[in-house]
């Protein structure tokens, strides 16, 4: 593994701890071995996995920069179906990747934007970043620009499941079967875009994973593995505050997080239960006498 400029850029930037380095690298082997010297990909995913407002983001940046400094060329990232993220996720990217753009290295877009404004070879020739959100128009858009520009030749495609567990997942029952199942919309989309790649690995990153570590396995002729093969742990780092602070170092008497956490009794819960009741009768009755 080549650990170059682009990781070690991230790691002065970032300041990341030698596990989180020891992480990212893990996972970047796991992604190198998923595709081979001709191009073939292996489809079983690997899962990034986390804990709420750990650094997940963080993390996957230093996977897509070590990425690039290891047979990867471009890199697609799915967002949750919502707007907001997808212009947070897009300025994230481009702040993380700002000293690369102006080495003339990488390239930042928006999906939905770049199909109108063309590329030009040289463009091309640079590590790309596409940011997108799990919705059908926006990974019909991936599928076409990887198509225009030929890029399933081109360039080794790391994939990048932002919150893995939502969207992207999905099947339901084919009518008039004992247990044949189909992809829902969404989930068939990625599937097939994961299908047009060569040299394609995919990486799930979430909190929660239940969802997905339940998947069944599906005819990998037809539909993709969803279910991860590997999971690799994101470290919180010192200073993490999260549930086990909360809920669990709360209980002990001598630590700082007992004075933070105040349980609410079953009367102060029912009547806040109450309040919500009512509030929705009367937006009822409003919605009823507008009518």
């Amino acid at each position: 593994m080549n650990d170059g400029k682009f990781f070690q850029a991230k790691v002065i930037s970032n300041a990341y701890s030698l596990e989180l380095q020891n992480a990212i690298k893990e996972a970047c082997l796991f992604c190198m071995e998923s595709i081979s010297v001709d191009g073939e990909h292996s489809a079983q995913p690997l899962m990034l996995l986390g804990k709420i407002q750990s650094g997940k983001t963080r993390a996957f940046t230093g996977l897509m920069a070590l990425a690039f400094d290891n047979k990867f060329d471009m890199v697609i990232i799915l967002t949750k179906n919502s707007s907001a993220l997808v212009k947070q996720t897009y300025k994230r990217m481009r702040q993380e990747f700002k000293q690369e753009i102006s080495g003339n290295e990488v390239e930042v877009f928006d999906i939905m934007k770049v199909l109108d404004q063309g590329l030009t070879e040289y463009e091309l020739d640079k590590k790309l970043v596409l940011v997108a959100k799990k919705q059908h128009k926006n990974l019909d858009r991936i599928s076409k620009f990887i198509t225009n520009y030929t890029l399933n030749l081109k360039k080794n495609c790391l994939i990048i499941d932002d919150e893995a567990d939502t969207t992207g997942i999905g099947f339901c029952k084919i009518k008039d079967t004992e247990d044949e199942f189909d992809l829902r919309k969404v989930a068939s989309k990625v599937n097939d875009l994961r299908g047009t790649l060569n040299g394609c690995a995919f990486v799930q990153v979430t909190a929660t994973p239940y969802a997905l570590y339940l998947q069944p396995d599906f005819d990998p002729a037809i539909i993709k593995p969803i279910k991860p093969i590997k999971t690799v742990l994101i470290p919180s780092g010192i200073g993490y505050i999260g549930g086990d602070y909360y809920f669990i170092e709360s209980q002990k008497e001598d630590h700082p997080a007992r004075l933070i956490f105040q349980p609410v009794s079953e009367d102060e819960n029912e009547l806040v239960s109450n309040q919500k009741r009512k509030n929705k009768k009367s937006k009822i009755m409003i919605d009823e006498h507008s009518k």
